[in-house]
C-alpha cells in the first residue's frame, strides 16, 4: 500500500464519486467526502456504512463528510481547513465536482444561442474555476506532503456533440489547468493529471442495497431501473464493453500510488477506446 493515505474527494455523493469513496475507503484511505448535496451526502454515509467491506470504526475514523460548493471560495477553504484539521494533511486531492448541464431541469438539446450566455459561465464556474479553487487551497498541504492532484475530465474536452459548448470548454479548460499546474508544482515534488473517462455506466451503483438506503433516507420517491444496454452500445468500444465507475477508480487509484513519482501533466482516457475510432454507431 502506497504511503500517499489522506485524499479529499470532491463530487463525492454521486455516480463516479461514490464509488470512487467506497473504493479507497474499503483499502484503509483517509476520505475527505466532500460534496454540495447535503441530502446525498448523508445518503452516501448510509450507503457506506451497509458495506462489510468498510466497517463502522474504519468509517467513523477514516472518513469526513462535508459539504462544500467548490465555485464558491469561502466554501473551498472551509473544506480544506476541516479536512486539515481531521487528518492533519492531504496526499491527493481529487477534483471529481463538476456538472454536465447548467440548471436542473435544463433541456441539453436547446441551440446554444438560445440559451442565456450565463449558461456557459456556469460550467466554467463549477467544473474549472471549481478545480481551480481547490488546487489554489490544498496547494500547501500538498507540497508539504509531496502529493498529487487528479482532475476528473471528459472525452468531450477531445470530442463533442451539439449544444455542448458549456461542458466541452469546461472540461477541456481542465486538461490546460492539468498541464499548467503540473509545470508549477513539479519542483515542489508534486504530481498533476487528469483522468478523462468516457461512456460510463453506473448502475453497478443502483444495486437493491443501495436503492432500499436511498429510500430508507427519503432521497427519492421512485427509483427507475437502470436501462439495460445493448450489444451495439457495448460494440462502439474496441475493448467491447461500455466502461464502469470501477475502470475509473481503477485509474485515479494508480495516479495516487505512483511509487516512482515520474506521471505528471498527463490526460489519461479511459472509455475502452471508444475515442480513438473514426466512426462510430450514433443514437
Amino acid at each position: 500500500m502506497s504511503s500517499m493515505k489522506r485524499i479529499l474527494i470532491t463530487g463525492a455523493a454521486n455516480g463516479i464519486g461514490r464509488h470512487m469513496a467506497s473504493h479507497f475507503l474499503s483499502r484503509g484511505y483517509y476520505v475527505t467526502l466532500a460534496d454540495s448535496d447535503s441530502q446525498s451526502l448523508q445518503t452516501l454515509r448510509a450507503i457506506l456504512a451497509h458495506q462489510a467491506s468498510i466497517p463502522p470504526e474504519t468509517l467513523e475514523s477514516h472518513a469526513l463528510f462535508q459539504y462544500c460548493d467548490v465555485a464558491n471560495e469561502a466554501s473551498v477553504s472551509d473544506l480544506v481547513g476541516k479536512s486539515i484539521e481531521k487528518f492533519k494533511g492531504i496526499d491527493a486531492l481529487i477534483n471529481n465536482a463538476g456538472i454536465s448541464s447548467p440548471w436542473i431541469g435544463q433541456d441539453p438539446n436547446i441551440p446554444f444561442d438560445a440559451v442565456p450566455a450565463e449558461h456557459f459561465t456556469r460550467f466554467l464556474h463549477v467544473n474549472l474555476v471549481g478545480t481551480y479553487l481547490l488546487c489554489h487551497y490544498a496547494a500547501k498541504h500538498l507540497r508539504a506532503s509531496r502529493g498529487c492532484i487528479v482532475n476528473i475530465a471528459s472525452t468531450r474536452a477531445l470530442m463533442s456533440e451539439p449544444n455542448n459548448e458549456g461542458y466541452a470548454a469546461s472540461k477541456a479548460g481542465l486538461l490546460g489547468l492539468t498541464r499548467s499546474l503540473a509545470v508549477s508544482l513539479g519542483k515542489d515534488g508534486v504530481r498533476v493529471n487528469a483522468v478523462s473517462p468516457g461512456w460510463i455506466d453506473t448502475k453497478d451503483l443502483q444495486t437493491k442495497e443501495v436503492t432500499d438506503v436511498l429510500r430508507a433516507n427519503g432521497n427519492v420517491k421512485d427509483i427507475p431501473a437502470p436501462p439495460e444496454l445493448s450489444e451495439e452500445d457495448h460494440k462502439q468500444h474496441p475493448a467491447g464493453r461500455v466502461g464502469t465507475s470501477e475502470d475509473v477508480a481503477k485509474m485515479v487509484r494508480f495516479l495516487v500510488e505512483d511509487s516512482e513519482g515520474f506521471i505528471t501533466g498527463q490526460n489519461f482516457v479511459v472509455d475502452g477506446g471508444m475515442t480513438i475510432k473514426m466512426i462510430y454507431k450514433e443514437d
